[in-house]
Parts: structure tokens; C-alpha cells; sequence
């Protein structure tokens, strides 16, 4: 993650339907935050001089389209490269904040799917929102958490927490068990606790819930309990290596930002920060944070 915030959000664009609907998502970020939005278009072949300058006309005007309608700041870039690597290049080139990226299940730019979005983001030192939709509101009301207690886990209680603040939304922890043991459940469950009562101390509305899923796969119960409550956000922390951390494996990753039909961000954690505690002597660890919302 840079050290320095640009306030700009990426947007990688093939002019697709679902880039249009990740600028739209962008574009309440950047009027809520007070930030600039950069349009990415990835030349995936050689391509000479002439074609270049079209390419690049071609992406100023669809930006000036939408600085029209929306008077947010937008420019255009085209860089020549792997959409794999070249976006998180250019993310850390300009300094951006936050990559948010349209993706669906074939291939292409905007036709990323799971295993291929997953590829950008482990490629990417900045954190990376993933959308499929158009914005159903104007807020992001409910924002899931997937807690298992890890040391990367809890990176992201206090970006909810941010996110939360500035949307009025609610936070929705959930902690899966794959076995019904009653020893297990209420340890889980004086643990969420700990989270939820730091989360209410910040002021922001909160509730947790353990899921006994005994041989279910934990994507298919982080995505149903998302949709049963009809979350807007499910946050998962990325791993800066290259592998998603949480409770996901590799595959359950892939198979959340597959499969869900509300956007997923994915948090950076910074090893160069330290820890710090609540009040009741709970770690969090300290995280990226990629709209810059954090007052020290």
C-alpha cells in the first residue's frame, strides 16, 4: 500500500456494462470521500503509435461522459500489458487507493471471474473491491465479516467499522463451525462477543451470529447468510504474499468473489504497523486503510 494517498479510486474499464456499473460504485466513493477517479483501459496485444492515441481518445472521452454527468474528477489511462499485473502496476504508478473492478463469469477484463480476479488481486499491494451490479441504493446498509479469530481476521474489524461510519450501515459478523459441539459454540460465541462490543464502542450497530455448518463448504454459508440478510458488502482480507487469508481457503476465495452478487472487498494488511487493544485487552491487528477514513 502507498504511503501516500492520491485520493484516487482505479477503475479498470473495457466499456462493458459491468464497468460501467463498477464507475457508478466508484462514483459514491469518490463524492462521500472526496476523491478522484482514474479509468484504466489494458491494451492486451502490441499495437502501434496511431492505434495507441485512438485508444487513448477513446478512454478520455468515455471519462469526460461521466465527469459530465457527475462532476467527480475522472481521467483516462491506456496501458500496454497482462491485465494480471499491469493494473496493480498502474495502481501503485498513480498511487491509487483502491482498485474497484467489474467482473462476470467469462473471460476478458470485465469478464473476470473468480480464480481470474483472484490472480489481480494477488498481484495488487493496494486492496481491491470487486462489483458485478449496479448499485441497488444509494448506501451500503449491511456489511458482512466473516470472523474465525486469526491474526489476519481481525485486520478488518476496524475498516468495517470506517466503512460503517460513513455509510450508516450495520455491521454483520458471523463466526462458521463445522461441528456441533457445544464447547466449540460457546467459545465462538464469547469471542464474537468481544468483537461486537469493541464494534458497539465505536458507535456503529452490530450483531453476530455462529453458523453450525457441519460439512458444508464456508463460501456456500458466508454467501447464503449474505443473501439471506441482503448484504451489501462482505469484507475479506488478502494476504500481501499473494493468498487470501480468513476462514477461505484458496478455493473458497475464488468461489466468494465467483459467486456473490454484492461487491467484495478484499483488505491489505501493512506489516510495518503494530498492534493495538481495546479496552478489554482484545487484539486488533492495524490494517490498510484505503480511502484514507482513519484519524490517528
Amino acid at each position: 500500500m502507498n504511503s501516500i494517498s492520491s485520493k484516487i479510486i482505479l477503475v479498470p474499464v473495457d466499456y462493458t456494462e459491468r464497468a460501467v456499473h463498477a464507475i457508478g460504485h466508484a462514483l459514491v466513493m469518490a463524492r462521500l470521500f472526496g476523491y478522484r477517479i482514474n479509468l484504466l483501459h489494458v491494451i492486451t496485444k502490441k499495437v502501434d503509435k496511431d492505434d495507441e492515441a485512438k485508444a487513448q481518445k477513446k478512454i478520455g472521452k468515455f471519462a469526460a461522459d461521466f465527469y459530465k454527468k457527475s462532476g467527480v474528477e475522472i481521467q483516462g489511462i491506456v496501458r500496454e500489458g497482462s491485465i494480471f499485473t499491469t493494473i496493480g502496476e498502474t495502481a501503485n504508478e498513480i498511487k491509487a487507493d483502491l482498485i474497484l473492478m467489474g467482473i462476470h463469469g467469462k473471460k476478458g477484463l470485465q469478464h473476470l471471474f473468480g480464480s481470474f480476479a483472484y490472480k489481480v488481486i494477488c498481484s495488487s499491494s493496494v486492496p481491491v473491491a470487486v462489483v458485478k451490479n449496479p448499485l441497488k441504493k444509494k448506501n451500503f446498509e449491511n456489511i458482512v465479516l466473516p470472523i474465525d479469530f486469526s491474526k489476519e481476521s481481525t485486520i478488518k474489524v476496524n475498516q468495517a467499522i470506517k466503512y460503517a461510519h460513513y455509510f450508516g450501515a450495520s455491521i454483520r459478523i458471523i463466526g462458521i463451525l463445522d461441528t456441533k459441539s457445544t464447547v466449540m459454540k460457546i467459545h465462538k460465541e464469547a469471542l464474537l462477543k468481544k468483537v461486537m462490543d469493541y464494534i458497539k464502542s465505536a458507535g456503529v450497530n452490530v450483531t453476530a451470529d455462529v453458523l453450525i455448518q457441519p460439512g458444508s463448504d464456508v463460501h456456500k454459508a458466508t454467501l447464503k447468510y449474505a443473501d439471506d440478510i441482503d448484504a451489501d458488502m462482505i469484507i475479506i482480507v488478502a494476504e500481501k504474499e499473494g493468498g487470501l487469508s480468513d476462514i477461505f481457503s484458496k478455493n473458497s476465495a475464488e468461489e466468494i468473489i465467483d459467486k456473490a452478487e454484492m461487491p467484495v472487498m478484499t483488505i491489505i494488511p501493512n506489516p510495518d504497523e503494530k498492534d493495538f487493544s481495546d479496552s478489554q485487552g482484545k487484539i486488533v491487528k492495524s490494517f490498510v486503510d484505503p480511502l484514507g477514513l482513519i484519524k490517528n
